[in-house]
């Protein structure tokens, strides 16, 4: 493994954090209470959100995608992705092709502001 990993986008447990070669892979838990993969891309990564214990909601650019166990999702390079447990505690892994660096885990901050884009600012 690499001396330097991304550091956390969000709120979650990391239960193993594994580089080789070819990919990496890392398991996270999620309690429910609060915990979630914060919003953030990838430049070079594609990766595979693999449900293990409990659901889980994946957004990807916009799009929300629960998987139950076993189920599978990938997030191609680009993508604006988050995830969060459905129901109390979730484990997911995601496998990330190349590995992941730890340059290549941008957080994306949410919009501040409400109005409605097609206004004119102000709202007039």
């Amino acid at each position: 493994m690499t001396a330097a990993r991304p550091a956390p986008v969000g709120l979650y447990h990391l239960l193993t954090d594994f580089e080789c070669p070819a990919a990496s892979v890392r398991v996270l838990r999620m309690s429910g209470e609060g915990d979630a993969v914060g919003s953030h891309v990838h430049r070079r990564s594609a990766q595979i959100y693999v449900a293990l214990v409990g659901s889980v909601a994946v957004e990807v650019d916009g799009v929300e995608h629960v998987l139950h166990p076993y189920e599978t999702l990938a997030v191609w390079p680009g993508s604006v992705h988050r995830a969060s447990p459905v129901d109390g505690e979730a484990v997911v892994m995601n496998i990330s092709i190349p590995p992941l660096g730890a340059d290549d885990q941008l957080p994306v901050a949410a919009p501040t502001g409400t109005e409605d884009p097609t206004l004119p600012a102000g709202g007039a």
